[in-house]
């Protein structure tokens, strides 16, 4: 049944301590939306460099879920991972419930712990949520898993939060509160770790103070300091008076919607009064009826799809018309953020190159394969003029296609509408290069695109540049036209600092470099020039020296080009993926 919200008011009193809605509401500190200041090294800082386990790399990087696949970039850092925090926590806890619910779940602790360390300490500053949450969500995804826990590092972090009797959010939150505390507490009774002696007495006179009607006024404030009362202990003597805030609290809550903040809060207070011996009016398992989404779960307003940690607490509270969800596409480290997966393609290009390079693309052959046909493929059906993104989605999908065998990229070449030079200038130097390399091994493409190709090299080099000395060597390969290559040549010399060494603007470039060594071609070790430029170290590389300083770990498209440089086999630098 669907009820109708009485309290207005209530909802957002509760929104500052739920971990689904502390950015929402604005409660975080700021400097938590996972962009770094500029200038500023993201994250927990770099790693030192180190040389990259190649086959354990592509693993962690492979998202499937169970049938297709695809990877995601970054699996390697610890600052900046491409799987939510979030997500994968909550998507644990309700793996580890009762039941069948983690069923095609494949999540390894160890390799969890990777980059899930860095929100043990609060610091993973990508996951957008504040270092509190960050901590326990950490500790509940690795417990959950089946992992272990740094203690050490956990009460660290929570004693920097800690403001004499209470604890922020954050280092920027305005004022510490009981969301906070009642977080903190939870994790350190979890792990058995002592509490404060100011954090104790605090909140006992806290508890104390808070009347009936307020705790029914204000359940965001109630409900916290039970669920500290919880993991404390209360005396003897202020039992019957923690029995009245709880009832209180949830006739509250009761009225709500069931939506993911009062699921939240109405699933944290019966844990509360169990713990407390409150007994509390059953709870109505039709409650859910209505909102549930197609996917079974019940999501955040507006959604499509369910919420991970409200799903987990409809089931706790036993939603009859909920379902446990499918484990869904993700990693052996996590689950993917939601600019992971828009990125997949691009993504799964470059690592496709890294497989084939180390000897590695059957084991993710089949699902790729799939991901290709089902997913990819269809979206890519509209016929010419293609956008500068649409173009690069057409080469990366031919990059896979032509590395996963040549069934499959005769099926491509069938499939995908023909390259065309429609609505493409003849000044447009990056449409120019994508579409010459959209072109290549099509009879038709190198029958359209060639005329434009020609036209286009004919206007003036003028100042020039890389991506046009790259077009116009695809032109020459693609059009049988030596003379063109001359050219590109002759344009990347301009830019050339040293052998293999290229500018973009006054400095060295990594991917300028990779461009000109592509057009160039030359004799001297590539990799040894960039490691001597400043580009690159110990097996990673960054765009500039001091990029490299702040990276902590190697992109799969930096890393098909070192494997490719390594062998001397310049002609695949370029391209791997855009």
């Amino acid at each position: 049944m669907t009820r109708s919200r009485t309290r207005r008011g209530t909802g957002p009193l509760l929104a500052c301590w739920t971990a689904a809605a502390v950015l929402a509401a604005g409660c975080g500190p700021s400097g938590t939306d996972g962009v770094p200041a500029p200038g500023g090294t993201p994250g927990a800082g770099a790693a030192a460099p180190a040389r990259v386990d190649v086959p354990e790399l592509l693993r962690d990087s492979w998202v499937t879920d169970g049938r297709r696949g695809w990877f995601v970039e970054g699996a390697g850092s610890a600052s900046r991972p491409p799987f939510s925090l979030y997500e994968t926590a909550w998507r644990l806890r309700t793996a580890a419930l009762p039941g069948r619910h983690g069923e095609g779940v494949h999540v390894r602790p160890v390799r969890l712990r990777r980059w899930i360390r860095t929100a043990e300490a609060g610091r993973l500053d990508s996951s957008g949520l504040p270092p509190v949450a960050q901590t326990d969500l950490a500790v509940q995804a690795l417990r959950a898993a089946g992992g272990s826990v740094d203690r050490a590092r956990v009460a660290r972090a929570l004693e920097s939060l800690r403001d004499g009797g209470d604890y922020r959010t954050g280092p920027g939150a305005h004022t510490a509160g009981p969301g906070g505390t009642a977080t903190a507490v939870r994790v350190l009774t979890l792990l058995d770790l002592t509490v404060p002696e100011p954090v104790v007495t605090a909140h006992r006179r806290a508890l104390r103070e808070l009347t009936a009607g307020e705790a029914a006024a204000d359940p965001g404030r109630a409900v916290p300091l039970l669920e500290t009362a919880a993991a404390l202990g209360v005396p003897d003597t202020g039992r019957d008076h923690v029995a009245a805030l709880a009832r209180a609290a949830l006739r509250a809550l009761t009225p709500l919607d069931a939506d993911p903040v009062r699921l939240a809060a109405e699933g944290t207070l019966r844990d509360a009064a169990r713990r407390l011996g409150v007994r509390l009016p059953r709870f109505d398992p039709r409650t859910c009826d209505g909102q549930v989404l197609p996917d079974g779960g019940i999501g955040l307003p507006g959604a499509g799809h369910g919420d991970p940690q409200a799903t987990y607490w409809a089931l706790r509270l036993g939603c009859t018309a909920v379902r446990a969800p499918a484990a869904g596409a993700h990693s052996r480290a996590g689950w993917p953020t939601q600019g992971a997966r828009e990125s997949a393609l691009s993504t799964s290009a470059a690592a496709v190159a890294v497989a084939v390079a180390a000897g590695r693309t059957a084991e993710f052959a089949v699902p790729l394969t799939r991901q290709v046909h089902e997913v990819w493929l269809p979206r890519l059906d509209d016929p010419a003029p293609y956008g500068t993104a649409e173009l690069a989605d057409r080469v990366n999908l031919r990059q896979i296609a032509g590395a996963l065998g040549a069934d499959l990229a005769r099926d491509m070449q069938r499939r995908l509408p023909a390259p065309s030079p429609r609505g493409i200038r003849p000044d447009d130097d990056a449409r120019l290069l994508l579409a010459a390399l959209d072109a290549r091994g099509s009879a038709p493409g190198r029958a359209a695109l060639c005329p434009v190709l020609r036209t286009a090299a004919a206007r003036g080099d003028g100042g020039g540049s890389l991506v046009r000395a790259a077009w116009l060597t695809a032109a020459a390969d693609l059009c049988d036209l030596p003379r063109l290559r001359d050219r590109a040549r002759e344009l990347a010399g301009r830019a050339r600092l040293d052998e293999a060494v290229y500018r973009a603007g006054d400095g060295p470039s990594f991917e300028a470099s990779v461009l000109g060594t592509w057009v160039e071609r030359p004799r001297a070790d590539a990799v040894t020039a960039w490691t001597e430029a400043g580009l690159c170290a110990a097996g990673r590389c960054a765009e500039t020296p001091d990029a490299l300083a702040a990276a902590d770990h190697t992109p799969l498209r930096t890393l098909a080009v070192l494997l490719a440089a390594r062998k001397g086999a310049y002609e695949a630098l370029f391209p791997v993926s855009f």
